[in-house]
């Protein structure tokens, strides 16, 4: 054993647990420090493990899938921001790797547990959960818990540990029955939403993953960690906006992405809608909002905690609906009535489905349905129009439990182009196979890029918005944007800030840290960045060094790619993109499809990918310590 290997680790444990549910068997890796300050954690260490232990065309609902849950060195300080956990896996839903981030307490519980990730093999027999008590591990049945609704399950299961302080990460329903957008939700209302990880979860028979522990590793400068503690409190003291934020969450933007025309409506046609100021957070404030929740030691506190009777009762224990999921299961489908989509998030929610894809299915479903390429007698007799919010609500379900129509619904837009034929691939807004979010990149130009992209598919969270590029300031100079353009425009410097600020997103997401406190403009400085990594692991890393681990990241993530088959043949819009807006002041916007394609090829050379298929260079591995994927 190597003098570095012996080195006491500080900020994290020094171990990863594997579990091969196939065998039953449990068995604890240890890496030297090199390894840590190289991958850290998050979507960077996840997509390291499933790249390394899974098996080029892997089904990702077989037992041969790796599902990967890693916090970062960063996770678990009390400090604002740092909470947060990345569940990695082959998708699903897209076929390429899957990446998703969840807040709560479950990440810091984790690490506090004694374990830096768990990588888990192989697929159970029977319904299992994880139990994690302070470096002590069991399997243990779940079979009594397969099929509950998760309030339900995390009940039972702190109730038959005698603890109900215990954290959990599970899935619903929706990942048992291997819906392909299915999620993972850590404390009932935080989510890891995207790209199927619940699927995955569902089909390993894995129903949930309980943790408890208390700290005993040590960071290299208590002090330096409190300082920066106390910083993220004391700008939140001290901004106003932050404490509107914490009084509106997210859906405070409901009414500023109106004035850009940024109302994603009846399945991305329109950029305004009639009833938008009902999905507003005035409207929830003076109707449903019943509390506010936070994450892991963060003062912020923007998750909203709804609570509702009457027609549409709603449970507080579930939290409560998002600006996508707002913009996704309302507008989207044409629907202003804050009660509907109140439950349609609940029974999201309580089920662990994704609400961005699953608003994105129900609306193509009611466009195929308005342009008569679905009838009542595809549907088994249910009337699925934009605006019937108790039709949305019963599809929905049937989504859920996979009945009826909503069996082909579940498994995503690429699986119904193929079977509905091609009248519907026009409708399908999505990239790679998975759904576009509620920001719409005829409106917001950067996005068309990124969302065509990104590793993972369409993501609103993988890049900074067109802010970045459109005004200069420390923030964009920070990440070393030094030239800027008009907000509509999708010019070589929006390309050139899209890419940096893809980099910093990436890091973000390597060390599990949350946007709002972190990303730029933000609480944080990169500068602070710095400072508190060195104080949680003694590590001298320089903004250099760490802005190489978000490439390092996203390179990884093509490279699997790649030896999956795709390229930069998936790198794609969906056709909807290049027709104009309709309706609101975005009315007329598109993204140019000559434009567009020539800053792809722009994007390709700023990132030193081979310019025809959108593969990182042999040069780019070997600059990133990646070689060894060429010998993969």
């Amino acid at each position: 054993m190597s003098d570095d290997h012996k080195k006491t680790p500080f900020g994290y444990n020094g171990k990863i647990l594997r579990v091969d549910l196939s065998r039953g068997n449990m068995a604890v890796i240890e890496n030297a420090p090199g390894f840590y300050r190289t991958y850290l954690g998050g979507g960077l260490l996840g997509t390291y493990y499933v790249y390394k232990e899974t098996q080029p065309g892997v089904d990702p609902l077989s037992e041969g899938n790796v599902l990967v849950f890693a916090p970062s060195v960063a996770t678990g300080a009390a400090a604002a921001g740092v909470s947060r956990f990345n569940i990695s896996a082959k998708s699903p839903l897209t076929h390429a790797i899957g990446d998703s981030q969840c807040g709560g307490d479950w990440g810091p519980k984790l690490k506090h547990a004694g374990f830096d990730a768990l990588v888990i093999t192989g697929r159970a027999e029977k319904p299992v959960y994880l139990w994690i008590d302070q470096g002590k591990t069991e399997i243990r049945d779940a079979s009594h818990l397969w099929g509950k609704v998760t309030g339900e399950a995390q009940a039972l299961i702190r109730e038959e540990l005698g603890d109900d302080k215990i954290a959990v990460a599970q899935i619903g329903p929706g990942g048992e029955n291997l819906v392909r957008f299915a999620c993972v939700t850590a404390g009932l209302s935080h989510f890891a939403g995207r790209t199927g990880m619940g699927a995955v979860m569902g089909s390993k028979h894995l129903k949930a993953i309980a943790v408890r522990g208390k700290r005993s590793y040590a960071y290299s400068d208590d002090a330096g960690v409190k300082a920066m503690a106390r910083k993220g409190v004391s700008a939140f003291q001290g901004s106003e906006e932050l404490q509107h934020f914490h009084e509106h969450g997210t859906p405070s933007v409901v009414m500023v992405n109106k004035d850009l025309g940024n109302i994603v409506t009846r399945n991305y046609r329109s950029g305004a809608f009639e009833q938008i100021e009902q999905l507003s957070s005035d409207n929830m404030i003076a109707t449903n909002l019943k509390g506010t929740d936070t994450c892991w030691a963060c003062p912020i506190g923007c998750k909203r905690i709804v609570a509702q009777g009457d027609l549409y009762p709603v449970e507080s224990q579930y939290g409560g609906p998002e600006f996508e999921t707002l913009i996704m299961l309302g507008s989207n489908l044409g629907i202003g009535d804050l009660a509907v989509v109140s439950k349609a998030s609940e029974i999201c929610n309580k089920n662990t489905v994704d609400t961005i894809s699953a608003g994105a299915m129900i609306a193509l479903a009611m466009e195929c349905f308005e342009k008569e390429i679905l009838s009542e007698k595809d549907t088994g007799g249910l009337s699925i129009r934009f605006g019937d919010g108790a039709a949305a609500l019963k599809l929905l379900e049937m989504i859920v439990n996979r009945q009826g129509i909503g069996d082909l619904l579940a498994d995503g837009p690429a699986k119904v182009v193929s079977e509905w034929g091609g009248a519907v691939e026009p409708l399908a807004v999505h990239t790679k196979g998975q759904p576009c979010p509620a920001h719409d990149p005829r409106v917001k130009q950067s996005q068309a890029l990124m969302y065509a992209v990104n590793p993972f598919g369409a993501d609103h969270m993988s890049s900074e918005h067109d802010w970045i590029s459109t005004g200069d300031g420390e923030a964009a100079r920070g990440l070393g944007i030094t030239e800027f353009t008009s907000y509509e425009s999708l010019d070589r410097i929006k390309v050139r800030g899209t890419m940096l600020s893809q980099v910093y997103y990436s890091l973000l997401d390597t060390l599990t840290l949350c946007a709002f406190p972190w990303g730029p403009g933000a609480v944080f400085s990169p500068r602070d960045l710095e400072e508190f990594i060195q104080s949680l692991t003694g590590w001298q890393m320089t903004f250099w060094e760490l802005m190489k681990a978000g490439e390092r990241r996203i390179n990884l993530m093509r490279a699997f790619n790649a030896r999956e088959g795709l390229d930069g043949g998936q790198d794609a819009l969906p056709s909807r993109l290049f027709q104009p807006v309709s309706g609101g002041v975005s009315e007329g916007k598109k993204v140019d499809a000559s434009v567009f394609e020539e800053r792809l090829s722009e994007y390709y050379a700023m990132m030193n990918w081979d310019p025809k298929t959108g593969n990182p260079t042999r040069g780019k591995l070997h600059e990133l310590g990646l070689a060894w994927v060429l010998g993969e």
